[in-house]
């Protein structure tokens, strides 16, 4: 089964990520930035501390005011002998505080074990001190205390700060989600109006309309495409209908004729007249319904992706063989083209696809024009590509709208159809194959009546 992904999810979670990891980032430097605060602080205390013990131990006339429930423990050295414990190690005599050699004026700061077994820290230093009397006593001095209360502090913040942080998300989340929410209502709308729109009901032939009072660059966009799709389908519907209606037409003609003359010469069997003519009536019905049918079968091939075959070919060479096979339908026909080809002209093209259209620009340009006219095929060699026109000085004058549905499937200017030889379907083969190569095709009538087709064909 196919997971389900969802846009509105999706950009939650990104969102809510993005801004997880800028808090996370944030929230440890505020963390880091606090610890060090708090350890320097400690270590300030510390030193104030020492100083202070320092300054009295030295001082006859302000000795050290110290008590056994003091949280600083302190014991000093003088030439590496005790001189002097705070009052709160006297229960246990026998341990004294870290005696690091370090070097003279410096301090250090080390993680001890309390004497009740507590963690804590350790400042160390030594220095020398000089007598009234001129001489100096190397004094050495560790003060100690617990690092409960620095614990303390600092998991308190640390817990606040994850509390913060876990709060600061899920507000993003909630804020998030509300504003993700509202930014895909539009699309919510638009969506909820395809579903109950109905390409069958009273408004089918109308614009699909977003209905809404402020209007969004990318709603507008899908907006215009369901538009243009529309479109599309309704003209092809409507263009399947027409066609549907045409071909029935086409074929209910020769098959009536068949019906009925197969009707009469049952009726008179006997009848000379009826039996001379009856088959070759018949021949002549079915190669009409052959020729329709073989017409739609070819504009369903070429409607489609055709396989193409690129070759080189000799237009003059090519222009030749249509002649001869249209020479049983124009006997004239070498007469009545005006060829302007230069010698050694070679396309490459597929052959089919170009002789399918030049057989029919030229099979429609000597029939649909006056039989004391000439046809001219020009051909041009430009830098982009070939271009063939084919141009015959046309008995009807077309209207703009007329041209471009002259490659309409099966459309006839003749709306009474009263031609048996023509379907309507020549210029509509030549438009797909001319879609498949993605050759250029271009109608035209000239004031003068005459009738120009080009193809551009890309080298």
């Amino acid at each position: 089964m196919i997971k389900t992904r969802s846009i509105k999810r999706n950009l939650i979670n990104a969102i809510s990520a993005i801004f997880g990891l800028f808090i996370i980032i944030v929230y440890t430097f505020i963390d880091t930035s606090i610890d060090d605060w708090a350890q320097q602080q400690f270590k300030t205390g510390l030193k104030e501390q020492m100083e202070q013990i320092k300054v009295l131990i030295h001082d006859d006339f302000s000795p050290i005011a110290d008590n056994t429930n003091s949280h600083y423990f302190y014991q000093i050295w003088k030439n590496n002998q005790t001189i002097k414990r705070s009052l709160n190690l006297r229960p246990y005599p026998e341990l004294d505080l870290r005696h690091t050699k370090i070097a003279t004026n410096s301090h250090q700061l080390v993680q001890v074990t309390m004497p009740n077994n507590s963690p804590g820290q350790a400042l160390l230093s030594s220095y020398v001190h000089r007598n009234k009397d001129g001489s100096s006593d190397y004094m050495y001095i560790t003060v100690a205390t617990s690092t409960k209360s620095l614990t303390r502090i600092t998991g308190l913040l640390d817990i606040l700060l994850i509390g913060s942080f876990l709060l600061s998300m899920i507000l993003i989340r909630i804020v998030t989600k509300k504003i993700v929410s509202q930014g895909l209502q539009p699309l919510d709308s638009l969506n909820q109006q395809i579903k109950t729109f109905n390409n069958n009901n009273d408004d089918s032939n109308k614009h699909f309309i977003f209905d809404g009072d402020k209007h969004y660059s990318e709603i507008d966009l899908i907006i215009n495409e369901l538009n243009n799709f529309l479109i599309i389908n309704r003209n092809s519907i409507e263009n399947e209908k027409r066609i549907t209606s045409d071909i029935a037409h086409e074929i209910k003609t020769p098959i009536a004729e068949l019906i009925t003359l197969t009707e009469v010469h049952q009726r008179f069997p006997n009848d000379q007249r009826l039996a001379e003519t009856f088959t070759d009536d018949i021949l002549q019905i079915s190669n009409r319904m052959r020729i329709i049918v073989e017409n739609l079968l070819l504009l369903q091939r070429t409607s489609s992706a055709i396989e193409l075959y690129k070759q080189p070919l000799d237009l003059i060479v090519l222009f030749d063989d249509i002649e001869h096979e249209l020479v049983f339908k124009y006997s004239d026909i070498s007469t009545r083209i005006t060829n302007n080809i230069p010698l050694n002209t070679t396309i490459i093209a597929d052959i089919f696809s170009l002789k399918t259209i030049l057989t029919n620009l030229i099979d429609n340009a000597l029939f649909y024009s006056l039989p004391t006219t000439n046809i001219q095929i020009n051909i041009v060699d430009t830098t982009p590509n070939f271009i063939i026109e084919v141009i015959n000085t046309a008995t009807v004058r077309y209207s703009e709208t007329e041209l471009k549905k002259l490659i309409q499937p099966l459309y006839q200017h003749d709306r009474s159809r009263s031609s048996d030889s023509r379907h309507g379907l020549g210029l509509s083969i030549v438009n797909n194959i001319c879609n498949v190569n993605q050759y250029q095709l271009t109608i035209s009538q000239t004031i003068n009546s005459d009738f120009s087709v080009m193809i551009h064909i890309p080298k």
